[in-house]
């Protein structure tokens, strides 16, 4: 039996580039041009089909043109801040990820954690909600940070704002607290769509 929250047609179908309409194509056109700068000719994950038709958020983006890519630009901007140490970073975002079961989010930064030493068990422990072991005191900082901030409510406790403020400045500090919130912002938008890792315009599963 088929779950509930399966969804029997996509909810923001692909749109393959020669249907793109006028106000989606421009943001098409600056999502492929940032994703093939950032990730080159063999990215670690897919982030369009083989027919170039962008998968994951992405789709989702090009249904509302200027919000679309203006929340890209600041996802961009904030995922690739050099005050952060990228596994700092990918630790976060697997936090996330891995609590609101977003499941492209967890597939495209599963691959990037492990392009930047994280071990399986980590990464496995990160998503699950686990504290991975052999980290160090800041990315364990941060992993708490993240945890507390999308599963709890009400301000972050005391305890784990120290921790952060301990190995990271205040500016560093809300780096962090922008790029926890901006991969929260994707996983609901992913889970609201109902987007798997991705499948292309012909329904065929992207690896």
């Amino acid at each position: 039996m088929e779950s509930e929250q399966t969804p029997a047609a996509p909810r923001f179908p692909l749109v393959n580039p020669s249907a793109l309409t006028a106000a989606q194509q421009p943001v098409h056109d600056h999502v492929t041009s940032v994703s093939k700068d950032a990730f080159g000719e063999n990215p670690p994950f897919a982030w369009a089909d083989d027919e170039g038709a962008l998968i994951g958020p992405f789709t989702i983006m090009l249904y509302a043109p200027s919000t679309g890519t203006e929340f890209f630009d600041h996802a961009i901007k904030v995922g690739t801040d050099k005050r952060l140490p990228i596994r700092v970073k990918e630790l976060a975002i697997l936090a996330v990820g891995g609590h609101f079961e977003a499941a492209y989010e967890k597939y495209a930064h599963a691959r990037l954690a492990r392009l930047i030493g994280l071990s399986d068990q980590q990464i496995a422990d990160a998503l699950a909600g686990r504290e991975p072991v052999d980290l160090a005191d800041a990315e364990i900082a941060a992993y708490r940070l993240s945890l507390a901030m999308v599963s709890g409510k009400g301000p972050v406790s005391e305890k784990i704002w120290s921790q952060v403020r301990e190995h990271f400045g205040q500016e560093e500090s809300a780096v962090l607290v922008f790029l926890i919130s901006s991969y929260t912002y994707i996983a609901m938008v992913l889970n609201a769509g109902a987007v798997s890792e991705g499948f292309d315009s012909r329904g065929v599963t992207v690896d």
